[in-house]
């Protein structure tokens, strides 16, 4: 007779002769071996590590084989028990998932006690569906925030933190977010917790430490009193270990902008699940959770249950790539309880103005200019795009090399610059450029229209994508006496928050800026709601999270916010065309792909690179 029983693991019992016979036969080298951690005489003992779905296919391996053998398998009671406890847990945690997010009646009582300790312990009190998103946080333990970018993600985890910590069951929030983001944490805690809790918080990037010995010492032994910790993605593994300590004492852990994580197994994401592993409490936070596929949530599901990831959904890699209709239902299904997400319309933010299209008729030069770029790239449409770019802010930088660190988001890791860039031009295509470059007609408009705002005394954004336009911008406003200043990659930590303080209190009047640098967690809603978009990609992410910075909750009734999106039209032997209507109707699709998702309790999946390039060039094939 055959035994399979659990004592803290899996164990299969068998007659003492016959171990090594079994041991040697081709069920046991073929079917079993990879699940077994050691055998000894009448005793085979199963790796630690197994899940509960690897016992089911142990058990069920085993029965086969032991009908085949005409040998009698018992499963033992306590084996039984386990298996039917971890089923029953992830039942129970599914089931309270979906009733937090319908606000089910029978946790009326628990919600509203909730509340009162958060406003207990809050200057500034969360808005109702802020307050259900915090209760659910705080309830599950261990959940995903997909609200969407400015509905208010940090101030209902803050709240999460003020009931944990009158509870007695936290001391201190670790935020593992990108560097842009410190300000806001920062910010958001002193307006929460005004006159209540003085805000003490560690800086992994504060001047004071020169090393990661400094960084790590200070983890270790001053972070006693501090109730806010600040660490980016790219710092964790430089103080990993002092981090892993800190989270296993008493510490809400917040990954925000998690979708940071992107590469399955890469450094960011195994960093992150060690330090995940440690807290009790985690919440992982993005406005975007799909940036690319549902690969995406394949870190961000390890990170919440690392040690139940292959009970809870075990869905493989390749199927999460590329996952056919059916399996996009499981996989909805399966995470729809362990994730909330609120819009800014459940929150009554003031609606932002209908999109301005500034359009403009493009010279006799740029036309042809237009035209022969569009012949020269014809088969190479990421450069096109971002030749046409490049194009219509500044001429001259078509007579360089392509430098894809402004598109990195755009570009896939195994791409070859030298197999889309030809920058040979022609001693024509040198005279166009030249006569072009003294007044590009979307550079002109966008300074002109930076300057009738600022007249008007408003504050305004330009959002740009290169660093030269920026640069050229910002010094043709400042000719015209515009108080205006740049924020981009290069530009320290330190300067761009006295940048941004100053924009707050009205010293600089413009603020040129690319989505890539500024587009994450800096609240500037207060002080400026006009935005040009100079240049623009079809990268979904970076458009939401830049037009949040101006529109966000907070705002009051009857308070406007503009977006003007800069377009140039050419005349091309197709027609009419413009790259910039293109690429912005691309968006808009995308963005109703997001609401449609929302709408329909799913995770959107967007558009490849390669189908959003055929669609915005679809007219030249």
């Amino acid at each position: 007779m055959w035994t399979l029983h659990y004592d803290g693991s899996l164990l299969l019992r068998l007659p003492e002769e016959e171990t090594d016979a079994f041991a040697a036969g081709s069920f046991y080298k073929i079917s079993l071996k990879r699940y077994v951690g050691d055998v000894s005489s009448g005793l085979v003992r199963f790796k630690p590590a197994l899940t509960y779905l690897d016992y089911k296919r142990v058990i069920d391996l085993c029965q086969r084989e032991a009908e085949k053998r005409q040998v009698q398998l018992m499963v033992s009671d306590a084996l039984k028990d386990y298996i039917e406890r971890k089923e029953m847990n992830l039942e129970i945690r599914s089931r309270l998932g979906i009733e937090l997010k319908d606000q089910d009646d029978k946790l009326l009582e628990r919600f509203h006690e909730y509340e009162t300790v958060v406003n207990q312990g809050m200057a500034r009190k969360l808005r109702e569906k802020q307050m259900w998103d915090s209760f659910f946080m705080c309830t599950m333990k261990k959940s995903a925030n997909f609200s969407v970018p400015g509905s208010g993600k940090t101030a209902s985890v803050l709240g999460m933190y003020a009931y944990l910590r009158q509870k007695g069951l936290v001391k201190r929030i670790l935020v593992i977010c990108p560097k842009n983001a410190f300000g806001s944490w920062i910010d958001e805690f002193r307006v929460c917790f005004q006159g209540i809790e003085e805000l003490s918080v560690f800086n992994i990037h504060d001047p004071r430490y020169k090393s990661a010995a400094d960084r790590n010492r200070a983890l270790q032994y001053e972070i006693g009193g501090c109730n806010l910790i600040l660490v980016n993605y790219e710092s964790v593994s430089n103080v990993l270990s002092s981090l892993e300590s800190i989270a296993a004492q008493q510490t809400l852990l917040a990954f925000d902008e998690v979708h940071k994580v992107k590469r399955v197994n890469g450094e960011y994401a195994s960093n992150s699940l060690k330090v995940a592993q440690m807290a009790d409490y985690v919440v992982a936070m993005t406005g975007t959770p799909l940036p690319n596929s549902y690969l995406d949530i394949y870190n961000l599901l390890h990170i919440l249950f690392p040690g139940e990831y292959d009970e809870f959904f075990h869905f493989s890699t390749g199927m999460l790539r590329k996952p056919r209709s059916e399996e996009m239902k499981k996989i909805n299904d399966s995470i729809q309880p362990f994730f909330c997400r609120t819009t800014k319309e459940q929150l009554c933010v003031p609606p932002a103005n209908p999109d301005r299209l500034d359009r403009m008729q493009a010279t006799e030069e740029e036309n042809r200019l237009l035209n022969i770029l569009k012949m020269k790239y014809k088969k190479k449409k990421l450069a096109l795009l971002i030749r046409l770019l490049q194009f219509e802010s500044n001429p001259e930088m078509l007579l360089h090399a392509l430098d894809l660190k402004d598109f990195s988001y755009l570009v896939d890791d195994n791409v070859d610059i030298d197999e889309i860039d030809v920058a040979d031009f022609s001693e024509e295509v040198r005279r166009l450029i030249d006569h072009c470059k003294k007044a590009p007609t979307k550079f002109q408009y966008c300074v002109n229209l930076a300057l009738s705002l600022a007249e008007q005394g408003k504050p305004v954004i330009i959002w740009c994508i290169f660093v030269d336009s920026i640069d050229r911008i910002s010094t043709a406003l400042r000719s015209e006496g515009i108080a205006a200043k740049c924020i981009y990659g290069e530009v320290p930590l330190e300067d761009r928050l006295t940048i941004l303080q100053e924009f707050r209190e009205g010293k600089i009047q413009v603020l040129l800026t690319n989505p890539h640098t500024l587009a994450e967690s800096v609240s500037l809603h207060s002080v400026c709601h006009d935005a040009i978009y100079f240049e623009y990609s079809y990268n979904l992410v970076h458009l939401l999270q830049s037009k949040d910075r101006i529109h966000r909750l907070g705002l009051p009734d009857g308070q406007y916010t503009q977006y003007d999106y800069l377009q140039v039209f050419y005349e091309t032997d197709e027609g009419m065309w413009s790259l910039d209507e293109e690429i912005y109707n691309r968006l808009k699709k995308k963005e109703q792909i997001m609401l449609d998702a929302i709408a329909n309790r799913q995770l959107e999946v967007m558009p490849t690179s390669d189908e959003d390039l055929d669609a915005i060039f679809s007219q030249f094939d």
